[in-house]
């Protein structure tokens, strides 16, 4: 039987080869790990890949000449946030940047990063993270969140001692050839998918997603540049992709995030799909969250983290309901347990 759906122009056809070469992994060279959580002895670390900006622009150029794209960025600022840096806590701020990848005569896509404005590097890494995510609303970077974190041993200066070697589907001939990421099926096994998973669950129920993080949020501009919907089927997946980050985040969470951004208790009332992508973005970024929550905890006894609960008027970890509360806690333990901080043991 014929697929209705396939491109029968020539330009369509050219089209989904453009859209399928930026979904193509990055030469393994291309590829950086970097560390994200210690041992308590600090002889193992848990890594993720990524990949350079420049990798990201390069493959724009390639694909579509330096002329037939453009990006934009918008920079905000959020004053009188506190965290914990270096054991105290602090008043600070953060940089909030949105960039707005547009492929000349298709469509555009933004993204958003943010870091600490106390950080020294603060800017370049909102800019970069921003960029990525929007790069990824396109395919491009996307498989990077498949990625597993493995824990590895680390040198003396808490590098990893062996660089991993990437999963047979990262390799981009093994891509172009069909083989893709497996994907939990719900029955504790996995099977071999085309499609990239959304905010799954490990065995705490927590997000196993990984990466940059990220996505990307699109501004709803299609090839006509001007603001458009979904059709029905791509509302009733942000539905089903909606529905199952409950588990991620977690029923309270959940619930709390549809009720402040989507003014509804279950995503399919939301009629205004780009708030459905609104909610999907936060949710999964929550799901970052508390996977980073689970991982830190777990270095640090509980009178360290009750101290900072206190410090932070916070609530329970187990009560976080909200964004902001969870970024605070999240920062300000991964503050207390860095290399140079002093808290008790």
């Amino acid at each position: 039987m014929s697929n209705e759906h396939a491109p029968t122009t020539p330009a369509e056809r050219d089209l989904k080869k453009l859209l399928e070469e930026l979904a193509v992994p990055f030469p393994p060279d291309y590829v950086r790990w970097r560390v994200t959580n210690t041992s308590n002895d600090k002889k193992r670390g848990q890594i993720v890949a990524y990949a350079d900006p420049r990798a990201y622009t390069d493959r724009l150029n390639a694909l579509f000449t330096p002329q037939g794209w453009t990006r934009e960025y918008g920079v905000e600022t959020m004053n009188n946030i506190t965290r914990v840096k270096k054991g105290e806590t602090v008043v600070t701020g953060k940089v909030l940047v949105t960039c707005t990848v547009t492929i000349i005569g298709l469509w555009s896509h933004s993204g958003t990063g943010e870091e600490w404005a106390d950080d020294d590097n603060g800017m370049t890494a909102a800019d970069a993270q921003a960029f990525k995510r929007a790069c990824a609303c396109f395919g491009l970077g996307r498989y990077f969140y498949d990625f597993k974190a493995p824990w590895v041993d680390l040198d003396q200066h808490r590098q990893p001692v062996k660089t991993p070697m990437l999963p047979a589907w990262a390799i981009p001939e093994n891509w172009r050839k069909g083989l893709r990421p497996p994907v939990g099926n719900g029955n504790g096994t996995s099977v071999p998918t085309g499609a990239r998973s959304q905010g799954r669950a490990n065995g705490n129920g927590q997000s196993s997603t990984n990466g940059v993080p990220p996505n990307g949020g699109s501004n709803g501009h299609g090839a006509n540049g001007h603001t458009g919907s979904a059709n029905g089927a791509d509302s009733a997946d942000l539905d089903a992709r909606i529905l199952r980050m409950e588990r991620a985040v977690g029923t309270a969470f959940y619930r709390s995030i549809l009720r402040e951004y989507g003014r509804v208790n279950q995503p399919k009332l939301i009629r205004d799909v780009a708030i459905k992508q609104r909610v999907l973005r936060i949710l999964e970024s929550a799901a970052r969250g508390f996977n980073r929550l689970d991982g830190v905890t777990k270095r640090l006894n509980q009178n360290t983290v009750a101290t900072l609960l206190a410090k932070l008027q916070a609530p329970p970890l187990d009560a976080i309901h909200d964004m902001k509360t969870l970024e605070n806690v999240v920062f300000g333990l991964e503050e207390l347990a860095s290399p140079n901080a002093h808290h008790a043991a």
